[in-house]
Protein backbone atom coordinates (compact mmCIF):
# COMPACT_ATOMS: atom_id res chain seq x y z
CA UNK A 1 0.00 0.00 0.00
CA UNK A 2 1.33 3.37 -0.69
CA UNK A 3 1.95 5.66 2.42
CA UNK A 4 1.30 8.83 0.91
CA UNK A 5 -2.50 7.40 -0.20
CA UNK A 6 -2.02 6.34 3.68
CA UNK A 7 -1.82 10.08 5.10
CA UNK A 8 -3.87 12.26 2.64
CA UNK A 9 -7.11 10.06 3.02
CA UNK A 10 -9.36 11.30 6.06
CA UNK A 11 -11.90 8.81 7.42
CA UNK A 12 -14.94 10.07 8.95
CA UNK A 13 -13.60 9.94 12.50
CA UNK A 14 -10.75 12.26 11.47
CA UNK A 15 -13.13 14.45 9.93
CA UNK A 16 -15.80 14.46 13.31
CA UNK A 17 -12.27 15.37 15.05
CA UNK A 18 -11.09 17.93 12.58
CA UNK A 19 -14.75 19.52 12.54
CA UNK A 20 -14.58 19.44 16.26
CA UNK A 21 -10.93 21.06 16.50
CA UNK A 22 -12.73 24.01 13.72
CA UNK A 23 -15.45 25.01 15.59
CA UNK A 24 -13.84 25.25 18.81
CA UNK A 25 -11.20 27.64 17.37
CA UNK A 26 -13.86 29.76 15.16
CA UNK A 27 -15.90 29.82 18.46
CA UNK A 28 -12.82 31.03 20.49
CA UNK A 29 -12.00 33.82 18.32
CA UNK A 30 -15.56 34.98 16.71
CA UNK A 31 -14.98 33.63 13.29
CA UNK A 32 -17.77 33.04 10.94
CA UNK A 33 -17.95 29.91 9.32
CA UNK A 34 -17.94 30.59 5.62
CA UNK A 35 -15.68 33.53 6.07
CA UNK A 36 -11.62 33.92 4.12
CA UNK A 37 -10.34 33.77 7.59
CA UNK A 38 -12.31 30.56 8.82
CA UNK A 39 -11.56 28.42 5.59
CA UNK A 40 -7.97 29.50 6.00
CA UNK A 41 -7.67 28.19 9.73
CA UNK A 42 -9.51 24.88 7.92
CA UNK A 43 -6.73 24.61 5.68
CA UNK A 44 -4.08 25.33 8.03
CA UNK A 45 -5.53 22.58 10.74
CA UNK A 46 -5.65 19.81 7.94
CA UNK A 47 -2.17 20.26 6.48
CA UNK A 48 -1.17 20.32 10.62
CA UNK A 49 -3.36 16.53 10.86
CA UNK A 50 -1.94 15.48 8.22
CA UNK A 51 1.42 16.21 9.67
CA UNK A 52 1.12 13.97 11.77
CA UNK A 53 -0.37 16.41 14.72
CA UNK A 54 -3.18 14.52 16.28
CA UNK A 55 -3.86 15.91 19.31
CA UNK A 56 -6.62 18.95 20.00
CA UNK A 57 -4.60 21.20 22.14
CA UNK A 58 -1.32 20.30 20.27
CA UNK A 59 -3.05 21.82 17.28
CA UNK A 60 -4.33 24.48 18.86
CA UNK A 61 -0.96 25.56 20.05
CA UNK A 62 0.63 25.15 16.72
CA UNK A 63 -1.98 27.26 15.32
CA UNK A 64 -1.76 30.22 17.88
CA UNK A 65 1.71 29.71 17.20
CA UNK A 66 1.52 30.44 13.47
CA UNK A 67 -1.36 33.40 14.51
CA UNK A 68 1.45 35.12 16.30
CA UNK A 69 4.22 34.52 13.92
CA UNK A 70 2.45 36.30 11.34
CA UNK A 71 1.48 38.87 13.14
Amino acid sequence: MNPAVLTTTLEPHDLAFLKRVFDGICANRGLAGESPAANDLAARIIHLYQQGIRSEKELEIRIDGIEVSQA
